[in-house]
């Protein structure tokens, strides 16, 4: 029961907790524009989804997931970081100070999302709450061993995750990627994906512990058993139902594409003629592609020869190449350095499309064509050695699927476990006015919640895609199948981590996957100048929120609460 004197006593602090709203909003915002780019990035920047699907989804798993699970997190928060008991009798102190945590965190968060680099926002209301500490309490009160376990996190978060996300890729590349028919294979081991995806996923939720579900009650071995069950019962549906729809899918809509052939452009560009792979025609075509000059094979005389290329669509593109009547310039885009760029192309459908609306670009009296890390030059004899491998429309088919659910999945628990980095500061503030403790024992109130998560959503819809463009496209181009190991493999690294005691950040863990998997597609399709911005944004995230914190915390505690 509350007693009348404490309603008294904390009334005059009412003015904090109004203002600890506002911050605590603006907060939510920020974990919004930055951190749910985690979850939606690489399905973005595959394709599998557009920015307004991945926005819907987004808005609809991270709230259910920041009611549902959020309220455990949001303990480990409030009373996670620093000792709490230091601030008995002294409730409007610690008011103030989850108002300048929440503060210092919102800016850096802010600036990070404006410069689009992904940041943990676990590490900003950490990073901001020691700060503030510091102030009020100096270094006594500050749990040190925690501060050393996330400066740990910075290196292992990323190398595990990317570890292991490299792993997954490799056999999938090796074992279904790779074969000249990657269906068969696909197909067989969809049913496992699915029931690793369902199983893991399932576990981190119900092992993490939602009161409202009743997952808290739950022994440990209940819980696998029955992430186990629903995993194999993901396996055979997905076997019996979903694998029979997709392989009809697969071949009616494929079959077409293989009989219809190539269309290739006639000399003066303006009538487009089918070229069946199996004709003579193209495989004379490609025969004096490769072995003799371009003059040969266009019956004009010349000694420029063509480079050899390893694939029929190569071949095809460079055909295209030599019929087009193109000019110089066409076909370039202009970058935000306002310097001009030649387009480049992820499929031959796609480079087909650009031929045919006069997008391909001609430079330096010799034609060039991009298709991914692939350049065809006509005056140059240089061969690529490391091409960025694309997947194959019947692979993308198989893999979209399974990235979405891991999406969906992963913004379920990213809504459970950083609505608390928004809300986690609000929570205490909140309890501390309507208890007069510092440490309150109520549950953390739902509403609460509820109103975290529409902070988030809202910093998705206006800011989020800055971030999300920097982890699904900037960073290195994302495929279906390298989406979903990317996607997998973080997410176990988060779960048997988590589970294990050391410390890892989800953020971490996503850019490392993305960065290693798409070193193993190809060494220069990552960016590593961008790279080397996001782990020094992740060094300096702790120490800046923490001062910003700080600098608030001391205008509290020496101007304004005195005052008051």
């Amino acid at each position: 029961m509350l007693t009348a004197a404490s309603q008294t006593d904390m009334s005059g602090v009412l003015w904090l907790l109004v203002l600890g709203f506002v911050i605590a909003f603006i907060l939510a915002f920020s974990v919004g524009a930055n951190d749910v780019a985690n979850s939606f990035g690489t399905a973005v920047g595959s394709g599998v989804v557009t920015m307004r699907q991945a926005c819907i989804l987004a808005t609809i798993f991270e709230t259910v997931g920041a009611i549902l699970l959020g309220a455990k997190v949001s303990e480990t928060i409030r009373s996670g970081i620093i000792d709490v008991h230091m601030y008995n009798g002294s409730e409007a102190v610690l008011m103030a100070g989850s108002i300048s945590a929440m503060f210092g965190s919102a800016v850096w968060q802010l600036v990070a999302s404006f410069l689009k680099l992904p940041i943990s926002g676990t590490h900003c209301i950490v990073g901001a709450t020691i700060g503030f500490s510091m102030v009020a309490r100096g270094h006594q009160g500050v749990k040190w061993l925690e501060l050393l376990r996330i400066v740990a996190s910075w290196f292992l978060s990323p190398l595990l995750s990317g570890i292991m996300s490299a792993i997954l890729f490799y056999f999938i590349r090796k074992f279904i990627l790779n074969k000249e028919d990657p269906v068969p294979n696909g197909l067989r081991a969809l049913p496992v994906f699915y029931a690793v995806t369902m199983g893991i996923n399932l576990f981190s939720i119900m092992f993490t512990g939602a009161p409202m579900l009743g997952f808290d009650r739950l022994p440990w071995w209940g819980t696998l058993l029955i992430s186990l069950g629903c995993a194999l019962l993901t396996a055979l549906v997905v076997w019996f139902i979903v694998c029979p729809r997709l392989k009809k899918k697969i071949k009616g809509k494929y079959l077409h594409n293989v009989i219809a052939g190539i269309a290739v452009p006639d000399l003066n560009g303006s009538q487009f003629h089918t070229v069946h792979k199996d004709s003579g025609i193209y495989k004379d075509l490609l025969h004096k592609l490769h072995l003799a000059k371009v003059g040969e094979c266009m019956g004009e005389t010349g000694d420029k020869p063509i480079r050899r290329n390893n694939s029929y669509t190569s071949y095809t593109m460079a055909i295209y190449g030599i019929h087009g009547s193109l000019k110089d310039g066409e076909g370039s885009r202009t970058g935000l350095d306002g310097e001009k760029r030649r387009s480049r192309y992820d499929s031959y459908n796609s480079y087909f499309t650009a031929v045919t609306d006069g997008e391909v670009a001609a430079a330096d009296g010799g034609l060039t064509v991009e298709m991914g890390d692939e350049t065809f030059r006509r005056d140059s004899l240089e061969e690529e050695t490391d091409e960025l491998e694309i997947d194959k429309s019947e692979v993308a088919t198989l893999f979209q699927f399974l990235q979405i659910l891991t999406a969906c999945f992963g913004s379920f628990a990213h809504g459970g476990n950083d609505v608390s980095n928004a809300i986690g500061p609000l929570v205490a503030l909140w309890l501390i006015y309507e208890s007069a403790s510092v440490a309150p024992s109520a549950p953390t109130p739902i509403w609460l919640l509820l109103y975290g998560g529409v902070g988030i959503c809202t910093g998705l819809w206006i800011w989020g895609r800055r971030v999300i463009q920097t982890m699904g496209k900037d960073l290195t181009p994302i495929t279906p199948s390298s989406g979903f190991s990317i996607e997998l493999a973080s997410a176990v690294t988060v779960v048997v981590a988590s589970n294990i005691g050391l410390p890892v950040s989800t953020t971490h863990c996503k850019v490392g996957s993305v960065v290693s998997v798409g070193w193993l597609r190809s060494r220069k399709a990552v960016d590593w100048h961008l790279f080397r911005n996001i782990f020094i944004a992740w060094f300096v995230t702790v120490p800046i929120s923490g001062l910003i914190s700080a600098a608030i915390m001391a205008l509290f505690y020496y101007v304004i609460l005195p005052l008051t």
